[in-house]
């Protein structure tokens, strides 16, 4: 039937047009972003997942470098708290050898400079050394934040206070990650206090032909016997405290493997979910095409048919 006031053909032409292009602008986008989450364009819920993913993954990132910081710390507690140790032997050397009461006070003097000067450079270490600004060796435990919110996630060390006149406090006992020396009391003059006493690092002046020195010192034999049995006791302790770094040490390593797998697998799931699949996508694309330009040279003939009733009124 011939009509003129109503082009259902074209009108069927154009529809078609117009749905296949506001599919095709939904793949440019998708081709264009990377994504097929978005606005306009998401399936329900899917926007909501795919964020919360890609957060998780950014977080697993960040827990990344968290721990990897922490692992550098520690490897620096550790490098130390062995020089620390090694210190401390050669003092244990030195007190056994000046406790020796045949030797000549000139002798132990002069092997109390070196004890001395030994002691200085380890409460240095100790009380000085820093990562990134903060002090590692005076017992502040080292708590790594792992970013997922709502979780009881952070990783938590127990860091050593490595300092020679640290002490438990008062009635307490030796727990690991406490006192790297395992001193239980304060030290008393002249290298007093016990065998599980700390080091004593208040200066003494000199008093005649006794050079300036420290409290804890091995001036005369029975003070050097004194700072020996210390030493037998800390030198113990030091070691022991330095296997608890390593632990530590292995432990965060084990923990950037599980972080970084973890990473991985939620960037994954991320992916899967919010990614655009190219290879679907272009050929997508290609049909959709292929159908533009078939309705549109259809809607040009559905015009075009109209034209023919002219020839009826000539």
């Amino acid at each position: 039937m011939s009509i003129v006031n109503y082009n259902y053909a074209s009108h069927v032409a154009a529809n078609t047009i117009n749905r296949n292009e506001s599919v095709m602008d939904k793949t440019m986008a998708r081709i264009a972003s990377g994504t097929k989450v978005g606005a306009g364009h998401a399936d329900s819920g899917t926007y909501a997942l795919y964020t919360n993913m890609t957060v998780e993954g950014k977080e697993s990132r960040a827990a990344l470098v968290n721990l990897n910081s922490g692992l550098a710390r520690m490897k620096l507690v550790e490098s130390t708290g062995m020089a620390i140790h090694k210190i401390s032997i050669r003092m244990q050397e030195l007190a056994t050898t000046a406790s020796n009461t045949l030797l000549p006070d000139a002798d132990r003097y002069a092997m109390d400079a070196e004890f001395q000067a030994l002691l200085g450079e380890w409460d240095r270490l100790a009380s000085q050394t820093r990562y990134n600004g903060n002090l590692v060796m005076t017992g502040t435990d080292l708590v790594i934040n792992m970013g997922e919110a709502g979780t009881a996630a952070n990783v938590t060390v127990l860091v050593d206070d490595w300092q020679p006149d640290a002490f438990v406090a008062a009635g307490g006992a030796y727990t690991a990650g406490e006192v790297a020396t395992g001193a239980l009391v304060v030290g008393a003059a002249a290298s007093a206090g016990g065998a599980t006493a700390a080091m004593n690092l208040t200066s003494v002046v000199s008093a005649g032909a006794v050079p300036a020195t420290r409290q804890e010192n091995i001036t005369i034999a029975a003070n050097a016997a004194l700072s020996r049995a210390k030493l037998d006791n800390i030198t113990g302790y030091l070691a022991a405290s330095v296997g608890e770094v390593a632990g530590d040490i292995q432990s965060l390593e084990f923990a950037i493997e599980a972080a970084s797998g973890q990473a991985v697998a939620r960037e994954l799931g991320a992916s899967l979910i919010g990614d655009t699949d190219y290879a679907t996508e272009t050929a997508k694309l290609a049909s959709q095409q292929v159908i533009s330009q078939a309705a549109t040279a259809i809607l040009a003939q559905a015009n075009a048919r109209s034209a023919t009733i002219l020839t009826l009124l000539k």
